[in-house]
């Protein structure tokens, strides 16, 4: 189940690529586009048990299109108290209540099936459940010329269904299931929190889930690309309308080994692993898993290796920002 939810996740990830790479080829005078998060879809309501160990979702709001759902738990899917965040080391009871974040990948039966990328459980009457959601981006920040930096009062995040969130260091951050130092820095793009609000909406309360992606990638219409808020000396190019990325500097800046080995091409590296290799003209990458098909040719010019964008992120393992 845990591949099933990282396939999701990969699906997720490059419909996502595909709505933002005309961006990148825009003509300058063009309006801007946000492109579209395929964003966490929330569904609730009381459990059956269902023969097979998924379980049915029914609400009351009858005009919600998930109003009944069939729920497949993953045993990676956290299921978490709605207080304390700690772990429930328990089956979801008959009759109670829960809320729950599924993909957007969806069965087309009736009752709709997805399943679970988390579980709030345990939810007392009239409290404000949690709620969950991925980091899009981080609203940069004016840069003070102080040395060492002082540390952040603040952060403000854009999710992938769109929303705005505030948090501040009044609010208490904390890791699931680890004892990591967890900041306002921890929350980066791709980051999975879940979210508790006081009365007035602010935020009190943030957990961290485990990150899932090598590091995050942007670029500028301009051409200049960024691994981790760091510009790369390298920039990207446009190829008959083609986004493409150059290889090495992407790889190296997210912590990856590249070497160009005749015969292979640029081979990509995670210690003795392999990650990909490919040639200049192909448009199949070799990885540790076998081959994977490219959308585009790989290109060479003036000794530089590119990829295509959405090609190159998903093989880096990496979390695109828009």
């Amino acid at each position: 189940m845990k591949n099933v939810i990282a396939r999701a996740l990969a699906l997720t990830l490059c419909a996502a690529m595909v709505c933002a790479l005309p961006a990148f080829a825009a003509e300058e005078d063009a309006a801007a586009e946000v492109p579209a998060y395929l964003a966490p879809v929330r569904v609730w309501g009381k459990v059956t048990r269902l023969e097979n160990g998924a379980v049915l979702l029914k609400n009351s709001n009858e005009n919600d299109p998930y109003h009944e759902i069939i729920l497949h738990l993953a045993e990676t899917a956290p299921v978490v108290d709605a207080v304390t965040g700690l772990p429930l080391d328990r089956e979801l009871r008959n009759g109670e209540t829960v809320y729950a974040w599924v993909g957007p990948a969806m069965t087309l039966s009736l009752p709709p099936q997805a399943t679970a990328e988390v579980v709030v459980a345990n939810i007392p009457a009239d409290f404000g459940a949690p709620q969950y959601y991925q980091v899009a981006r981080v609203k940069p920040q004016a840069k003070i010329a102080i040395y060492p930096p002082p540390a952040l009062t603040h952060v403000d995040l854009v999710t992938t269904g769109g929303e705005e969130l505030t948090v501040t260091d009044g609010a208490t951050l904390f890791p699931y299931l680890t004892k990591q130092m967890v900041t306002l820095g921890s929350l980066t793009p791709g980051s999975r929190i879940l979210v508790w609000r006081g009365y007035n909406g602010t935020v009190t309360k943030v957990m961290l889930f485990a990150y899932e992606y090598r590091g995050y990638i942007s670029w500028e219409p301009t051409g200049e690309v960024s691994v981790n808020d760091q510009r790369l000396p390298v920039a990207g190019k446009v190829v008959n309308g083609e986004v493409l990325l150059p290889i090495r500097a992407v790889a190296e800046a997210a912590g990856y080994e590249v070497n160009w080995v005749p015969g292979q091409g640029a081979v990509v590296t995670n210690g003795e692993n392999l990650v990909f290799s490919v040639l200049p003209g192909q448009d199949v990458a070799r990885t540790s898993d076998g081959e994977a098909w490219l959308t585009g040719t790989c290109y060479f010019e003036k000794g530089t290796t590119y990829l295509p964008a959405d090609d190159l992120i998903r093989l880096l393992n990496l979390f695109p920002v828009y």
